[in-house]
């Protein structure tokens, strides 16, 4: 046979094979009923239809159970107006209710980190304090179709709460349901609910290098966690469950989800606790610098200054953080501190204060010393009449500038005060 003939017989069909019909299993089914009850829960009605809710306790003989309690105690009013920042929107309690009513803690478990709408929240979980317990609930999804159920669930559950605290949810957790709230074509109720990222909090006060929640867990709060899954291996449990139907490695999963619960509550013990007790209660000038760092972004910058002279006042080595990271915090609080001071007009203590900070002797200079270099410029330039001392911080300032604008202007500064010494005989070396 030619090519072309074989070619014919192709488009006519011709020793074409019959088409053999695969017929696959059906989708697996899950009993929401059973699903939960192999998980220690129930089947609880909702807005939509029952959803699988996994309730759990912490009390004093829990893990957490001390530290919990005392957390219960710490956490204020204030504390908590303080921590969230004075501009959000969303209603807290007067001081006189009990400070923990409407503070919701929440944390997702998701099917990845990448978003989309193949990616699911599988558990949802809740922590409150009532007294000195610690009560949570996790909402579980026990297949995908009944996503919409568990949403509403959610949704439900945030309308009750004034304000929200989470791990990094500003970023991930929040923005993360309302896209799927947005996807089943439901209200989206965060947007009305105060936040309180405590991870924004941790690295002010503790320190970036802490790392995540598991870091804060082990520097911080001196948690061990035993028997925990790692992060990574989360998603890959759930899809174990739909392929087998065995539900039984979604149960670490949901102890992972509780201890997280947990340590956010403990954790916002602690940060109310330094709020409320001031500068006093840091333990180091890294902690004094963040405490007035929230103060200032919580509405109370009249508190924030005497944050600043603490962290400058402890000797540099004597506590965390050492060495070069020491002299960068004490950098930042005489910048702050002069800050505060031209804010009320202090002029001759803010210019104390950039002298300061440029004798720490940091080199190179960086952010903080050009700021320094070109506001005592200005000082004795207008305000103390004094152009030979302006010229020689103005010469700093047009070396160490990197933008191109502020390059600009400590040029015209330069040449400015050289035409006014020369103008009044005064040589220029």
């Amino acid at each position: 046979m030619t090519d072309l003939a074989r070619f014919r017989s192709v488009l006519r069909g011709a020793g074409r094979s019959r088409t053999v019909t695969t017929v696959l299993p059906p989708a697996r089914v899950f009993e929401p009923e059973a699903f939960a009850a192999a998980l220690g829960g129930a089947l609880e009605e909702g807005p939509a239809g029952p959803c699988p809710v996994v309730r759990s306790w912490f009390g004093q003989d829990g893990p957490y159970g001390e530290r919990l309690k005392q957390a219960s105690r710490t956490i204020s009013v204030e504390g908590i107006r303080t921590l969230c920042g004075g501009g959000q929107s969303g209603q807290i309690p007067a001081p006189s209710l009990d400070p923990t009513a409407g503070l919701l803690f929440f944390d997702l478990e998701t099917t990845g980190l990448g978003g989309g709408s193949g990616t699911v929240a599988f558990v949802v979980g809740f922590g409150a304090f009532e007294g000195a317990r610690f009560h949570i609930w996790q909402f579980v999804l026990p297949s995908f179709s009944r996503e919409r159920q568990l949403l509403s669930s959610v949704a439900a559950v945030v309308s009750r709460a004034h304000t929200l605290v989470t791990f990094n949810g500003r970023a991930f957790d929040a923005p993360f349901l309302d896209t799927r709230w947005l996807y089943h074509r439901l209200n989206a109720p965060l947007g009305s609910l105060r936040h309180l990222d405590l991870l924004h909090v941790a690295r002010r006060v503790w320190g970036p290098e802490t790392g995540g929640l598991g870091g804060l867990e082990d520097r911080v709060l001196g948690f061990c966690r035993e028997g925990d899954v790692a992060g990574f291996e989360i998603p890959s449990r759930y899809f174990d469950y739909l392929r087998s139907g065995d539900p039984s490695p979604l149960r670490r999963v949901l102890l992972h989800n509780q201890l997280d619960l947990a340590s956010l509550g403990v954790l916002a013990g602690l940060a109310c606790d330094l709020v409320d007790q001031g500068p006093s209660s840091a333990s180091d000038p890294r902690q004094c610098l963040g405490l007035g760092r929230l103060y200032e972004r919580g509405g109370r910058g009249a508190d924030a200054p005497a944050c600043y002279e603490a962290a400058v006042a402890q000797a540099p080595g004597v506590c965390r953080p050492r060495g070069a990271a020491a002299l960068t915090v004490r950098a930042e609080a005489f910048y702050r501190l002069a800050l505060a001071q031209r804010r009320q007009r202090l002029h001759a203590d803010e210019a104390r204060h950039w002298q300061a900070l440029l004798n720490l002797g940091r080199r190179p200079a960086g952010f903080f010393e050009r700021e320094a270099f070109r506001a005592l410029a200005v000082h004795y330039e207008h305000r103390l009449r004094d152009p030979e001392r302006a010229l020689a911080f103005a010469r700093r300032a047009n070396a160490a500038e990197c933008a191109v604008g502020r390059r600009r202007e400590a040029k015209r500064r330069l040449e400015r005060l050289e035409r006014q010494l020369t103008a009044i005989g005064i040589g220029l070396s």
